[in-house]
């Protein structure tokens, strides 16, 4: 069978039709080329209230309903221009937008993408409403593929406008049970619409009204929600805006202009931000009186013996909960609360008594106003069970507090407060005072007056004087967050009769505090009243501790100018002796000692080091026993005692050497002819010039020899008595520095053929046969002084 084409017809009359003609000429081309013409005229236009729009309102439906497809995308660019040039193009909505869903949204690509361009167009002249409406309506076609493209338009026109132009509350509810559709492309685009809500509403808000999708398909979301960063590249900004909103588009591309695109979504964030304020979950979906779902025996098994039988029944009602969030607030719920209340003040069983408060806190939640008539009572309930130390329990009940309290207040509620922050036991008072705490930081000026705040102040003030400190800390916190939600000024007159370091403990608190708004999340902005209270914490508490710097400093600078004035008086200053002096100084006469500290600090430090006289010094180099050469400067010392008193001016102490039996006569010749070649000062260094250049034999094993000092030691030592020098030798210290231990009963046995064996040998086991090594000293640089 030959399909016969529609051929133009070379008909010079058409031609010659104005362009409202031709638009209803029999002919396809003939229409084309209308279509083409009005385009035109329809841009050519100089205002958007021009008679030559209204001439066409009527013609309009034509242009997307030709039933040729080259015709018909010809008329869909033309009406595009028309609804984005002409002011009546508004009233065109009812019109044309039914027309567009139904022939356009599943024809070939050219005409889909005309057909989008036009009805996001519509929602640009503000005319968002009626389309939503209509791609809401387009979800429930038949044909996959309008119900396909109504997905991707919205998923595309919230990407662009945001949630506040296109909101998701109507839409919502249809999208979820697409992803069960038979046709794929409609499933994905229905979980591509799901990604793009999550962007802008946020996991929170999101996952209560997806929480019936089936696991696999929950699976598959909760993986592309991964992937975001909505903090980063994935947060979404709006970048299309409506004729209304041209005043935000200006300060986007100011922001732009002046931060090099910085800022360049203040203001969109701000109202993204307002958007998601106003936007509440629960609003979305249906309420459901779970009262007409519960079984016929629940009362019954509620109060069963056997706590198998009272758990099972508690589940099925969490699981039903679960599944409504949103209950019904003309039911009587006062039976169900009565129930499960008896249960949290009365059973011992921990899993009974864990269910019951999920219970409580989804009846709650659910209710929202609604449960004001019952939060009260459980509320006493749960503030009494705090006795309970598990914390698994404790968790559970404060979750209760948290989803009861909305619907009272801080008035209603005190009473009952009050009487458990007086309770017996300390973790009740604690986690009271602590329930307290979050109240008050979602708390005003207006929801807390003076007469309500006066109620709660005496009770925390008491326990902030209880012995446990849990109790103590928990009121404190409870303190600073009053003051950081009230200000200063009306909370401080009335705990003047708190002492300083509770004042300090307060406003510690009230500096680490964190106000909440009423959904529990921190506040974006803090009110006048907290914010003076953030400043006056501060302020104070910088000041109390600048006043306690200064006085540690003070008195630390006092102790160490008297230790300094101190150190003036004495001849020879020393650690020991000068700390106690120093520090009685410093008791009797503070303000004296603290006048000269700038000008004898450095002067001091000078009279430190004058009563040692500089001491001679003799470089040498030589190489010397590892055995005891400081036991041999000893010996030497005790030996040569004459000469050396009067070659040096140091000071020999020799009532801590012993004697040595060893003779000496040999040394004694050695060092005579040593001090007349050479003619040195310093006797004592010229004998250890001689002793290095006699070699040493003996044999020795290492494990008979006696416990010595290196020479290295021995000089560090000097050092340190010499104030860090090492130019100079003081002979009190090499002779203090290690006692003689030589045994005469072992020196008469070993033979004396060197001048220094006695000395060394005095001290070493005559079995030992292992060789000796040694070691190379140190040079001994002339002292500066």
């Amino acid at each position: 069978m030959t399909v016969r084409s529609e051929k133009p017809i070379d008909d010079p009359e058409w031609q010659k039709l104005p362009c409202d003609e031709k638009v209803q000429h029999k002919l396809w081309n003939a229409r084309l080329a209308g279509y083409e013409e009005c385009g035109k005229l329809f841009a050519s236009q100089d205002s958007s209230k021009s008679g030559e729009f209204e001439d066409y309102l009527d013609l309009l439906p034509r242009f997307a309903m030709d039933a040729n497809e080259n015709a018909k995308e010809k008329g869909l660019e033309a009406l595009l221009i028309f609804i984005q040039e002409a002011h009546v193009a508004r009233t065109t909505v009812g019109d044309i937008v039914p027309t567009l869903v139904s022939k356009c949204l599943s024809g070939r690509p050219k005409i889909k993408e005309r057909a989008f361009d036009i009805l996001l167009m519509y929602i640009e002249i503000d005319k968002n409403a009626e389309i939503e409406d209509e791609l809401v309506k387009g979800l429930e076609n038949k044909q996959p593929k309008i119900v396909q493209a109504c997905l991707e338009l919205l998923r595309k026109g919230l990407s662009e406008f945001g949630s506040k132009v296109l909101p998701i509350k109507p839409f919502l509810p249809k999208v979820v049970p697409l992803l069960e559709d038979r046709d794929k492309s409609v499933r994905d685009e229905s979980k591509l619409l799901l990604v793009e809500i999550y962007k802008w509403i946020g996991k929170q808000t999101l996952m209560p009204m997806i929480q019936n999708v089936k696991p696999i398909q929950m699976q598959e979301l909760q993986t592309e929600f991964d992937k975001l960063d909505l903090n980063g590249a994935d947060k979404p900004r709006q970048t299309r805006f409506l004729r209304s909103q041209q005043n935000v588009k200006q300060k986007q591309e100011q922001a732009t202009a002046s931060s090099g695109g910085a800022g360049a979504s203040v203001a969109v964030d701000e109202a993204e931000a307002d958007a998601q304020e106003d936007l509440d979950p629960l609003e979305m979906l249906e309420a459901v009186n779970v009262l007409d779902k519960l079984p016929k025996e629940f009362f019954e098994k509620i109060e069963s013996k056997q706590w198998k039988d009272r758990k099972e029944v508690l589940d099925d009602l969490l699981t039903l909960l679960t599944q409504n969030p949103k209950l019904a607030s003309d039911g009587d719920y006062f039976e169900l609360v009565k129930a499960l209340s008896k249960i949290i003040s009365k059973d011992s069983n921990v899993p009974v008594v864990l269910v019951t408060a999920k219970c409580l806190t989804a009846l709650a939640k659910g209710l929202r106003k609604g449960f004001k008539n019952y939060a009260i009572a459980v509320l006493e309930v749960c503030l009494d069970r705090f006795r309970e130390k598990k914390a698994n329990v404790i968790e559970a009940l404060r979750e209760t507090c948290d989803a009861a309290y909305p619907s009272t207040n801080l008035e209603q509620m005190a009473e009952s407060v009050i009487v458990t922050l007086a309770h017996k036991t300390p973790i009740v008072r604690q986690c009271t005072q602590q329930f307290l705490t979050k109240c008050f930081a979602m708390a005003t000026q207006t929801t807390l007056p003076k007469k309500v705040l006066k109620i709660y102040l005496p009770p925390l003030i008491k326990n902030t004087g209880e012995a446990d400190p849990s109790v103590r800390d928990s009121a404190f916190e409870s303190l600073g967050m009053l003051w950081k939600c009230l200000g200063e000024k009306h909370i401080l007159p009335n705990i003047t009769d708190l002492d300083e370091l509770k004042l300090n403990k307060i406003k510690e608190y009230a500096e680490k505090a964190v106000l909440l708004n009423l959904r529990g999340e921190p506040r974006s902005s803090a009110p006048t009243g907290a914010s003076a209270a953030a400043a006056a914490p501060s302020k104070t508490t910088t000041s109390s501790i600048n006043s306690a710097t200064m006085t540690k400093k003070t008195s630390s600078s006092t102790v160490s100018k008297s230790e300094v004035v101190t150190e003036k008086d004495e001849e020879t200053p020393s650690p020991s002796t000068t700390a106690k002096p120093a520090a009685a100084a410093a008791k009797k006469k503070p303000a004296a000692a603290a006048k000269p500290a700038a000008t004898t600090s450095e002067p001091a430090e000078e009279k430190k080091r004058e009563p040692r006289p500089p001491k001679a010094s003799v470089p040498f180099t030589s190489t010397v026993s590892h055995t005891t050469p400081s036991r041999v400067k000893l010996s030497l010392t005790s030996s040569l005692s004459p000469q050396l008193s009067t070659s040096t001016n140091a000071k020999v102490d020799f009532s801590k050497t012993r004697p040595i039996t060893a003779p000496t006569s040999s040394i004694k010749q050695s060092l005579n002819k040593t001090q007349s070649f050479t003619q040195r000062p310093n006797a004592l260094l010229a004998t250890q010039s001689i002793l290095s250049t006699v070699p040493i034999a003996s044999t020795v094993r290492r494990s008979s020899l006696t416990p010595t000092r290196s020479p290295l030691l021995t000089l560090q030592r000097e050092s340190t008595s010499n104030r860090g020098s090492t130019s100079s030798i003081s002979s009190t210290t090499t002779q203090g520095s290690i006692p003689s231990t030589a045994s005469p009963t072992k020196a008469s046995r070993i033979p004396t053929s060197s001048p220094i064996s006695s000395p060394i040998c005095g001290t070493i086991s005559a079995k030992s046969r292992i060789p000796m090594r040694s070691i190379p000293t140190l040079i001994i640089k002339k002292s500066s002084a």
